[in-house]
């Protein structure tokens, strides 16, 4: 072994070790989310074994009302996720590889739309809610986030890597413009269609400001709201709390392990063209 090839043998161990620090450092505050899930009041704040742990905490929060928790956000997060797949992409497709006026327009003002901040929409979004009578209504929670600037940005940046020789050879097969999207487009899209699940499903399920507004029954309460809820109930004992955490925590974990590796893949794809 050269000394050039021990050098690099050694930067290689080093980076491996600064990656496992990295990981280790953004796992701590779920770690001890739940390590605390598990604590009994008197252990709160102590080091104990697991021969102490106990699974009382996650009794109280399933009896308070996690299962309808789950599914408000379940359907909240499914509607979103549903909408912007279907609005997302074919936008995104139609400013990628369309051309008609205003194309050039239209896509700065999408970009124009993801620098306005969400708390700007609030009361104009909240006013429509009522007039039209959705609060406290699953439309309210899915309607108004059918769509987003920043995944239409990020379909049209994918579709502009698709090269446009695949889309003539589909048209001279017979293929119409729907034709050519649904069967030879999209089935190469799955990496960034994973990844665009991934981001709506992350923002809709950690959403909190939206539904705090838009509901007001706890038979409406989504996860966030729930937790908060939960919060003011027991907000003594941080071992509740925590065990809150972890069952609003674990849905994301599971959903991004799933689809990693085509988020990965997607993101090495998308590059800045226009």
């Amino acid at each position: 072994m050269n000394k050039y090839s021990a050098k690099l043998k050694w930067l290689t161990v080093i980076r491996h070790f600064v990656l496992i620090g990295a990981v280790l450092l953004y796992l701590l505050p779920f770690l001890f989310a739940l390590y605390t899930s598990f604590l009994d009041k008197p252990d709160i704040g102590k080091l104990v074994m697991p021969d102490r742990w106990v699974f009382e905490n996650y009794r109280h929060v399933f009896e308070s009302g996690l299962l309808n928790w789950y599914k408000n956000t379940a359907i909240m997060s499914g509607g979103i996720i549903l909408g912007n797949l279907i609005v997302n992409t074919m936008a995104g497709y139609a400013l990628a590889k369309i051309k008609f006026p205003g194309n050039k327009l239209v896509f700065f003002i999408i970009i124009g739309t993801m620098m306005i901040p969400a708390q700007v929409t609030l009361v104009p979004i909240y006013s429509m809610s009522v007039q039209l009578g959705w609060v406290n209504t699953y439309q309210a929670l899915i309607i108004p986030f059918l769509t987003s600037g920043m995944l239409t940005f990020f379909m049209r940046q994918f579709f502009l890597s698709i090269p446009h020789e695949i889309e003539e050879a589909a048209r001279i097969d017979g293929l119409g413009r729907f034709g050519i999207f649904f069967r030879v487009v999209l089935p190469n899209a799955t990496t960034a269609l994973a990844t665009l699940v991934i981001f709506a499903f992350k923002d809709s399920w950690n959403s909190f400001l939206w539904p705090v507004t838009l509901t007001n029954k706890s038979g409406m309460h989504v996860i966030t709201v729930g937790l908060h809820a939960l919060k003011g109930q027991y907000y003594e004992w941080i071992n509740i709390t925590m065990t809150g955490v972890v069952c609003a925590t674990l849905p994301m974990v599971i959903v991004f392990i799933l689809l990693q590796k085509y988020f990965t893949k997607s993101i090495a794809m998308v590059g800045i063209k226009g």
